[in-house]
């Protein structure tokens, strides 16, 4: 059983226009009439509120664009640094239990070509390794001619992406919390210090929780990591899961005692060149939740292993290559991923995933505008 939704992205439009120029406000409103909105599951419940939150983050999404790209082309709004575009394959697992083929994992032994991003969720073009430590790494996985429905009406052949990061909670628990960050991040230049000054409601310890992680999880290699999907998605028409993808690769590269700039694309480069690589391979699991007692609102919360435990339902190939070149590098950076590039077996769920399918539309819409430079860029190393 569907429920709409209270409001729509039109919403979210009318809002971005309060705080951009007319070309951009009408952009917007053109993505919003495009896309109608998305209903709500059976298994989701909206805070009040939330479509009006959600039109507000849209509108600030635009200005930090504005702010971190004054010259020359924007970047994404999270994930803005990749670090290799690579050429995948991605097989449907020929033993695949019954239980889980639904969607794209629906026919046993099915191989889909991909592209995948690996990337760094720093606001802006920086360093792999920033004074403060490691960041949120990413993992953009998108599958080339998939079968079936799809949730965005977009031109092209369908596709079905999966984007992940490194750790299996998300930073922000809801829709309010990321509204309340994006606000900071506006007023302070990208710095969200004053988002953690004492007292921590419950909501933002959860994320302090998750920023520890983060900062404690060191990555030398970006194709020795696993990833997770951290929000949840349908799977066929009546479950819900969770994704992950996991490295059959035992090494860790360490990171190095004085890491250069772009040390993660470096080793990248190693571990795939041509002559002296080899491929990588990855497992790609599901989590079905089998129990009520699994959230779905809350992005932060881990789902137990013990009581949904993953199934390896796909291998992922990168077969040795040179990514590093200007056709390939430039090919990527002109994709947009989303988790709502994909089929309604795998509607993203929950707060956070309604907020990635609204703001993702408007980032990617103010990305493809053409910007005259009254400058060079300002990159800050």
């Amino acid at each position: 059983m569907m429920r709409r939704r209270s409001a729509s992205v039109a919403t979210a439009a009318m809002l971005l226009a309060m705080s951009t120029s007319p070309r951009q406000a009408a952009s917007a409103e053109q993505a919003a009439a495009a896309v109608p909105a998305a209903p709500l599951t059976k298994f989701e419940k909206a805070p009040a509120g939330e479509a009006e939150q959600i039109g507000q983050i849209i509108s600030l999404t635009t200005q930090l664009l504005q702010m971190r790209y004054p010259e020359g082309m924007a970047r994404r709004g999270v994930h803005p640094k990749d670090h290799g575009c690579v050429k995948a394959t991605f097989t449907v697992n020929s033993d695949i239990p019954p239980n889980y083929r639904a969607g794209v994992f629906a026919t046993p032994g099915k191989k889909y070509p991909a592209w995948i991003r690996f990337s760094n969720a720093t606001p802006f073009l920086a360093p792999d390794l920033g004074k403060k430590g490691p960041d949120s790494r990413g993992m953009a996985i998108k599958l080339i001619g998939v079968d079936g429905d799809t949730l965005l009406n977009e031109p092209g052949a369908k596709t079905q992406d999966f984007l992940l990061i490194n750790l299996p909670g998300f930073a922000f628990p809801n829709v309010s919390e990321y509204l309340e960050v994006t606000k900071i991040q506006l007023a302070k230049h990208d710095d969200i210090t004053s988002f953690f000054a004492p007292p921590l409601s419950p909501d933002r310890l959860k994320t302090a929780a998750v920023v520890k992680k983060i900062q404690q999880t060191n990555v030398g290699n970006p194709l020795e990591s696993p990833y997770f999907s951290a929000a949840p998605f349908l799977y066929g028409s009546d479950r819900v899961a969770k994704f992950s993808v996991t490295p059959r690769s035992a090494e860790k590269t360490p990171v190095p005692a004085n890491p250069t700039t772009n040390y993660l694309r470096e080793a990248m480069k190693k571990s795939l060149d041509p002559a002296n690589g080899k491929p990588a391979v990855f497992d790609f699991k599901v989590q079905l939740r089998n129990d009520d007692s699994l959230p779905i609102e809350d992005a932060t919360a881990e789902w137990s292993e013990t009581t949904a435990p993953p199934q390896n339902v796909a291998t992922i190939e990168i077969d040795q290559q040179d990514f590093d070149n200007a056709f390939q590098v430039t090919e990527c950076e002109h994709m947009a991923f989303t988790p709502w590039h994909g089929l309604t077996a795998h509607q993203p769920i929950g707060g956070i995933n309604r907020l990635r399918r609204d703001v993702y539309i408007a980032s990617s819409k103010f990305r493809s505008q053409p910007k005259e430079p009254t400058g060079f860029p300002k990159w800050p190393w």
